[in-house]
C-alpha cells in the first residue's frame, strides 16, 4: 500500500446548524470533492484538507456550495443515493491523480480511505474489506472498522485496468442499537457516474 495511490482523499469538516461533524471526500478535480449526501445535507460551511490528520488545519480550503444527488432520501441503505458534491473556492494544489470511475466488481477486495476519530484524532486510515450482499445501489461489505467521519470516504479496487474508484462509504451497519461488524458502499453505477459529470460540466460552465 503506497498513500500516494490515494493522495486526492481529503477530509472534511462540515459545520451544520445544530454540530459541526467530520466526513471524508476525494478529489475529482482539485476544486470538485466527491463525499456522501448526508454529509452534504444541511451544510453551513466546510473546510477541506488533504494533511493526513483533520487537525492539521492549515491547509484547509473553504467550501463554496454543494449538491445532492437527486436520488438522496436520507441515510436510508438501498433506497436513497447517497451522493453528494462540494466545490471549493480555490483549488487544492496538492500532486494526485484524479480517480478513474468504475462499476463494482463483487470478487475484488475493496480498499477505503477514512478521517475517522481514532484514538481522539480524526487521522487518515486505510482499511480494507470483502463484498457480503448487494441492496439496492449499495454494497454491504465486512468492513468492522468504520468510525465517525469516515461518511463519504473512496472506496476503491484494483480491477484488471487498475486502481479505481468504485464507490463511497456511507457507514457502518447497526442492528439492535449496536455497531454490528460489517458496512455499506454507495456504489457508482452508470447514472451515478453521469450525474457525477454533469455536476462537473455545470461548475465549469
Amino acid at each position: 500500500m503506497k498513500w500516494k495511490d490515494y493522495a486526492a482523499s481529503v477530509g472534511i469538516s462540515v459545520k451544520k446548524p445544530m454540530f459541526t461533524t467530520t466526513c471524508t471526500g476525494i478529489l475529482l478535480t482539485p476544486n470538485v470533492v466527491l463525499t456522501a449526501a448526508h454529509c452534504v445535507d444541511d451544510f453551513i460551511s466546510a473546510q477541506v484538507t488533504t494533511a493526513p490528520r483533520l487537525a492539521d488545519g492549515v491547509l484547509a480550503h473553504e467550501v463554496v456550495r454543494g449538491v445532492m444527488h437527486p436520488g438522496y432520501k436520507g441515510n436510508v441503505v438501498g433506497k436513497s443515493v447517497d451522493l453528494g458534491l462540494f466545490f471549493l473556492a480555490t483549488p487544492i494544489k496538492t500532486d494526485f491523480e484524479a480517480p478513474i470511475l468504475a462499476a463494482v466488481n463483487p470478487k475484488l477486495r475493496f480498499e477505503r480511505i477514512g478521517y475517522g476519530i481514532r484514538n481522539g484524532r480524526n487521522v487518515r486510515t486505510w482499511v480494507t474489506s470483502f463484498f457480503q450482499k448487494w441492496f439496492g445501489g449499495h454494497v454491504k461489505t465486512t468492513d468492522e472498522h468504520g468510525m465517525g467521519g469516515d461518511s463519504g470516504g473512496p472506496v476503491f479496487q484494483r480491477q484488471p485496468s487498475g486502481l479505481r474508484l468504485v464507490g463511497v462509504h456511507t457507514g457502518r451497519e447497526v442492528r439492535g442499537g449496536k455497531l454490528a461488524q460489517s458496512s455499506y458502499i454507495q456504489t457508482l453505477g452508470e447514472s451515478e457516474i453521469t450525474w457525477i459529470r454533469e455536476q462537473m460540466a455545470k461548475s465549469i460552465l
